[in-house]
């Protein structure tokens, strides 16, 4: 953003053309495409969408591939030490 904000404001004008070039390149990356786009191809494929190819099986996989994990076991935590200052009045 802040490429931009300075290509568009250059009191030459050299840059500004580029500044809003990029300006429109990422208003419609931002609008059209991650929220119309990509989740109209996410409906559509549906169960392609998280296909993993066999070269990539040596990934750890995640706790949304292979249900929720179990919860982890509670830890004793250590004593805590009493305060060695003495005790204001």
């Amino acid at each position: 953003m802040a490429f931009v904000i300075g290509a568009s404001t250059d009191p030459y004008g050299k840059s500004q053309p580029r500044g809003f070039g990029v300006a429109v390149a990422l208003l419609i990356d931002a609008t059209v495409i991650r929220s119309v786009l990509l989740p109209a191809a996410m409906k559509l494929l549906g169960a392609w969408n998280w296909y993993l190819p066999s070269w990539l099986e040596w990934l750890p996989k995640g706790p949304a591939l292979e249900g929720s994990p179990e919860p982890p076991e509670p830890r004793e935590h250590p004593p805590v030490r009493p305060d060695p200052r003495p005790a204001e009045a």
